[in-house]
């Protein structure tokens, strides 16, 4: 064995000590150096119920969990340029539902030694 490490022996969970909480989720880019794993989508569905005074809140944070599960079940540390969308949507039965999607971009990010 060489001085220098085989960069895709190693367990990359281990080098970067990330679980999925750590997986980054931006909706701009990164000026760190990284390569593309795959674009991802998310899509939850929520029962609403309109009542009066009722207001609805946009909390994406199950969206945002999901593309964290699948990034890292990818090997990946980011998700990027994201886009968050929701939308109501009346079914026949008259029930309201909120439809929430989530996709992005995984990436890997290149990890240089000196």
């Amino acid at each position: 064995m060489g001085i220098f490490k085989n960069e895709e022996a190693e367990n990359r969970d281990d080098v970067l000590n990330r679980d999925v909480e750590s997986v980054l989720v931006s909706t701009g880019p990164t000026a760190v150096n990284h390569d593309v794993v795959k674009v991802i989508f998310v899509r939850n569905y929520v029962q609403a119920e309109a009542k009066v005074g009722w207001a609805a809140t946009s909390d994406f944070s199950g969206i945002v969990r999901g593309l964290q599960e699948q990034a890292h079940e990818l090997g990946g540390d980011a998700v990027l340029n994201c886009h968050f969308e929701e939308q109501f949507i009346r079914e026949e039965d008259g029930k309201l539902l909120m439809s929430q999607v989530g996709y992005g971009t995984v990436v890997m990010t290149k990890i240089t030694r000196f």
